[in-house]
């Protein structure tokens, strides 16, 4: 049987992940080898690079947490690409139940690609939500010790 082709893009950068039968991965090309260290996290080893990935929310829009950062890919089927859910333009919001440990940001404060804007709590995991690009804070919805839940905008960036 052929590998299932699976798409994945984070930040506008599509990658090719192929699956075998056999659970066999190659990443654009590459082999990878993924081991689960339960239902929702795994270590993935793509040319001797050793990562840590939490996964969170539904199948169709994930959450993925990977060596400290925070994604929102979008995910399908390469011969049957699906719709992703649209968030809210410029708001990040928390992958899953949390509780908020610290905010780094105030609005008005520029920030660039990459910087923490807040640490949420879960799962005895700290999370970092980072600024996906370059911007300004324009909104922060949330408070130190407050229990978020996903997809409620935490912080807006323009």
């Amino acid at each position: 049987m052929p590998p299932r082709t699976i798409l994945v893009s984070a930040g506008g950068t599509p990658v090719r992940v192929e699956v075998d039968d056999d659970g066999g991965l190659r990443v654009d090309g590459v082999a990878a080898r993924a081991d689960a260290v339960d239902q929702r996290e795994w270590r993935v080893v793509i040319e001797g690079h050793g990562h840590r990935v939490v996964a969170a929310g539904p199948s169709d829009a994930p959450w993925l947490w990977c060596d400290g950062v925070v994604y929102r890919p979008e995910v399908s089927d390469a011969e049957h690409p699906a719709r992703r859910r649209q968030d809210a333009a410029g708001s990040l919001a928390a992958p899953m139940p949390a509780t908020v440990r610290a905010i780094a940001v105030a609005v008005g404060d520029r920030v660039t690609r990459g910087d923490t804007l807040v640490v949420l709590e879960a799962m005895k995991m700290e999370l970092p939500v980072k600024a996906p690009a370059d911007g300004t804070v324009t909104r922060v919805a949330c408070s130190v010790g407050e229990l978020v839940q996903p997809g409620v905008p935490l912080v807006e960036v323009t």
